[in-house]
């Protein structure tokens, strides 16, 4: 199916009718530009897949023509980018986006921008400015702009400006770094704290203990062994994972107060359908992932290394990377520029690929650059801050002043731009700007309490130079020399290269909070997890910076490279990152436990995610072990693998609870093991091979040789419904998660305040872990599978993941499923596919959506009560489909807009080196273009295409 698709998508050009217009837009295959700010003519030539080779004098060309293609190919993409990170998103789509156009002011990304650019050296800018005069070039001589704007009754756009590049760098960079789950969690454990008063438990036991742990549910890390420093006293022992943070009675968290409470309720509510905040409300755990693993050449049958990355970013059209090869003979430079693999529309440069002799990927790195500070402000007559009390003396703060535009569309009348003089200096007509938080905002004010925010983004950084430099790098320590650049947005970054070697390194810089460098541990109690004080009196700050390291750019004391995780050319012959505890730091439920060579709590993070590393990780091993040598396919069946983790470490907890109550003299319990649902259930669970695919002739399915990545004998039946068997599991998961998670808290009166997805089902693991040391109780004592009448603890576990399958079964043949399951009771209706769906999401929707209504392409819902595309993989798989743990209908398993692989890529470091990659969509945005969709059909299936690297 998807080869005929792709062939048609590239046979022809599709004809679109829109707003009485007929769009036809085909990329010519080669062309020579001259243009004004050009050294000389250089040249774009297009592949079928559209993506351009570009050939140029000099480096600034080269960004000149990146600008260039890439507006004519995305440029309502990058406009909207532009605009939804500074804030005047409202002057393109209208009065909708004016209310969080205020929230994105107040947060100062463009700001920071501006920072950026005036901290830069000449040779960036150049470049950068080189960047903003291709997009300008495009802008005078494009016949008419993306038909978006007709839409919006728009004839003209702003031009581009360098800053407009730096502000899309920061927002990429803040959606994978920035952290206002602390903000949600202190609201949370004030409330926790009243529960557990009331029912006699230890609070912190009872949060991060219980339901918001920081060990993850899988003890795999990324560099096994890599110590830092000495480990402070209790860390890395086993039954640490049993226990909470348990501070000593001095460190106890202090009471949360009612006016944090407030301040922080406040800001959530102004910010919880904000498109770009509202996501960091989410734990990066559960948020944008990543996969990224190398093996090294002495296990490959080429005997040169392999490296794999895909990015998970969130699913939507346009996609968020566009394919671009770019080339230079620069005389400033001893070699060529030849760089290929994805860019960010709306700025120069490769950010994942390979130049002739180094490939490279990045993976989020969950690095804490974040807190929330609690200020006590002084206040002028007017009730407007003038500045923050710290240490008893006053410290002025800065006011920034802001006026807010609104495209009022009318029928007949274009580019009506409206000031709007509507809003007042205390609803974000003036920002609040402090200095001491790294010139964070104060974003929630009451009385003369402000809720302030310290971010390594806020100040200048050079991320950019930093992949500038990346796309010039032949060897090692070029690469090494680039990442001291990056200053920003918390990555890991895979590494090989032609000359044998594969490494790891964690990226950007992490501050070092006072008091855990030199107080031993959190001020009053209070960790960074949670909203901290800003007087002084707890030690709370970031350290100013006392000993600057290489090409350092934050004004504060930050980790020292040589402490960060990192590993060249691993023993193991592999090593894997899925956003996961590098290192083990979090195994021990205490994030802060490992101690700083020079002294001082060694600190990265509290929150990781582990599954698809955990599987990853598992797989490379065992090929290695068998023998065999790896090729480039043998890592694309890695990387496609659609069998979740978190299904083999707790699916064995099921299958013994059947089995326990099918002996049990426990008549409720043998009621549910006697249950002809249950029993059906079953027998589909008790053979399945852990597979995730659609079952349906409509869907779209990896090769099944993902299901064995081993290549080991299997019988004819191996996979035999594993969809049914699928549908079941993620059922029973999401029953399990209810009774045993949010039925106890719901208990304790905490209904409201229940843990997020992941770590509800990380709760549940570890109760089920632990279950031969707490017996079914938590670390705080609080039981969590009470049931009455049950004989004993075990008899209760087991009734309630029984009970949790009969659940799973009565939804599946509810009216909730009813448009899935036709309310059929025999478990062979249930097919994975009927639920895992998805829709690739425009801004504006309707036919720019795919499937959508109106739109030109051979991509339809896969009925009218069931929208989007069936795809296989599921939540956490290695070729993931993010979608809700925790479902009451029949489309709370999609995952539109959610985070799927935004790009994948392969890449064996022979000469040439050998590369494949494809993204979810195409390289075109322009509606109508054959290259809008033309790599979908790839994606969905499981396949890639060839990536050029080197000459052409």
């Amino acid at each position: 199916m998807s080869t005929s698709l792709a062939r048609r998508f590239l046979a022809h050009c599709v004809l679109l009718a829109f707003s009485t217009l007929v769009f036809c837009t085909t990329a010519a295959l080669a062309e020579t530009i001259t243009a004004p700010g050009m050294s000389a003519p250089g040249s774009l030539v297009y592949d079928d897949l559209g993506m351009p080779t570009i050939s140029a004098a000099n480096d600034d060309d080269v960004a000149f023509l990146q600008g260039y293609a890439q507006a004519r190919a995305r440029f309502f993409e990058m406009d909207f980018n532009r605009r939804a990170v500074s804030g005047t998103l409202a002057e393109l789509v209208g009065q909708p986006a004016l209310a969080n156009d205020i929230q994105s002011r107040t947060l100062g990304l463009r700001r920071a921008a501006l920072a950026s650019w005036q901290a830069m050296d000449d040779d960036t800018r150049g470049w950068l400015q080189a960047y903003a005069n291709g997009v300008n070039y495009w802008l005078k001589t494009t016949p008419s702009l993306p038909p978006e704007y007709r839409a919006l009754s728009l004839s003209q756009a702003e031009q581009w400006l360098p800053i407009d590049t730096i502000s899309i760098g920061k927002g990429l960079a803040y959606q994978l770094s920035f952290d206002s789950s602390k903000v949600q969690s202190t609201i949370n454990f004030a409330a926790y704290q009243k529960a557990a008063a009331a029912a006699k438990v230890d609070p912190v036991a009872l949060y991060f203990g219980d339901t918001h742990r920081f060990a993850p549910p899988d003890a795999t890390v990324t560099i096994p062994g890599f110590t830092p420093g000495a480990a402070a006293s209790g860390s890395g022992v086993p039954a640490a994972s049993l226990q909470a943070t348990a501070p000593s009675a001095a460190n106890q968290p202090q009471p949360i107060s009612a006016q944090t409470v407030k301040l922080a309720q406040g800001w959530l509510d102004k910010i919880a359908a904000h498109p770009l905040i509202a996501p960091t409300l989410r734990s990066r755990a559960d948020r944008e992932g990543s996969n990224e693993f190398a093996v090294s050449a002495s296990v490959t049958a080429s005997g040169k290394p392999i490296i794999a990355n895909d990015p998970h970013l969130t699913l939507a059209l346009p996609p968020i990377f566009i394919e671009m090869h770019i080339t230079s003979h620069d005389p400033a430079y001893a070699q060529p520029l030849n760089a290929s693999g994805v860019s960010v529309p709306g700025a120069p440069g490769i950010i994942q690929g390979c130049t002739t002799n180094v490939c490279w990927g990045t993976t989020v790195n969950p690095m804490d650059v974040t807190d929330f500070f609690q200020e006590t402000l002084q206040l002028n007559a007017f009730g407007l801050p003038t500045a923050i009390v710290h240490n008893g003396a006053a410290e002025p703060v800065i006011w920034q002043f802001q006026s807010y535009y609104v495209n009022k569309m009318q029928v007949g009348v274009t580019d009506n731009l409206v000031r709007d003089d509507s809003i007042g200096p205390t609803n974000g007509g003036l920002t609040i700007i402090v200095p001491r938080r790294n010139n964070g905002p104060i974003v929630q004010i009451d009385g003369n309490s402000g809720l302030s925010i310290a971010y390594t983004g806020f100040g200048p950084t050079m991320e950019l130079k930093a992949f500038k430099k990346i796309n010039r790098a032949n060897n090692l320590a070029d690469f090494q020399n680039a990442l001291t650049y990056f200053d920003f947005g918390s990555q890991n970054f895979a590494y090989a290269d032609t000359a044998g070697n594969i490494a790891y390194f964690t990226s950007a810089e992490n501050p070092i909070r006072q008091d855990l460098q030199q107080d031993g541990g959190p001020g009053g109690g209070i960790p960074p997890w949670l909203i901290r004080d800003g007087s002084g009196k707890l030690h709370h700050d970031w350290l100013p910076v006392q000993h600057p390291q290489p090409n350092q750019a934050t004004p504060f004391e930050i980790m020292p490279a040589a402490e960060m995780p990192h590993v060249i050319n691993p023993a193991s012959g592999f090593f894997a990152n899925g956003n996961n505890d590098p290192i083990g730091v979090t195994t021990g439920n205490n994030p802060l436990a490992m101690q700083r060579p020079g002294g001082g709590i060694y600190y990265l993070n509290y929150n990781y995610s582990v599954y698809r590393a955990t599987r990853i990780s598992k797989l490379l091993s065992a090929l290695i072990a068998q023998g065999r040598k790896i090729t480039p396919d043998d890592i694309k069946t890695v990387q496609r693998n659609r069998q979740p983790a978190d299904a083999e470490l707790v699916l064995p907890y099921l299958l013994t609870a059947y089995a326990n109550a099918q002996g049990s003299a426990w008549s409720q319990l043998g009621a549910l093991a006697n249950d002809s649902g249950v029993i059906q259930a079953m027998a589909y669970l008790q053979t399945w091979n852990l597979a995730t695919p659609t079952g349906l002739a409509q869907g779209y399915d990896s090769p099944s040789i993902v299901d064995n990545p081993l290549g080991l004998p299997v019988t004819s039946s191996y996979g035999q419904n594993a969809d049914v068997a699928a549908t079941l599991y993620y059922l029973w998961r999401s029953n399990a998660i209810k009774n045993i998670e949010d039925k106890t808290l719901t208990g304790l009166g905490l209904g409201s305040y229940l843990p997020a997805d992941d770590d509800a089902w990380t709760s549940v693991k570890f109760l089920l872990d632990a279950f031969p040391v707490l017996g079914g109780k938590g670390a705080s004592g609080v039981n969590f599978f009470a049931v009455t009448g049950a004989p004993d603890a075990a008899s209760a576990r087991d009734y309630v993941l029984l009970k949790s399958l009969k659940d799973a079964l009565t939804q599946a043949s509810s009216n909730a499923f009813a448009a899935a399951f036709n309310n059929s009771t025999n478990p062979a209706d249930y097919h994975w596919g009927l639920l895992h769906r998805f829709v690739l999401q425009h801004p504006l929707g309707g036919p720019f959506n795919v499937p959508g209504a109106g739109s030109p392409y051979p991509f339809t819902d896969l009925s009218a009560n069931l929208p989007g595309l069936a795809r296989d993989s599921g939540w956490e798989t290695v070729n993931p489909g993010g979608h809700a743990l925790r479902v009451s209908g029949v489309n709370d398993f999609m995952f539109s807009g959610a985070t799927a692989p935004g790009r994948r890529f392969v890449g064996e470091m022979s000469l040439p080196i050998n590369a494949f990659e494809v993204i979810p969509g195409g390289n075109s945005a322009v509606l109508g273009s054959p290259n809008y969709v033309d790599q979908l059909p790839l994606w969905l299936t499981g396949q890639y295409h060839p990536l050029t690297v080197g000459n052409p």
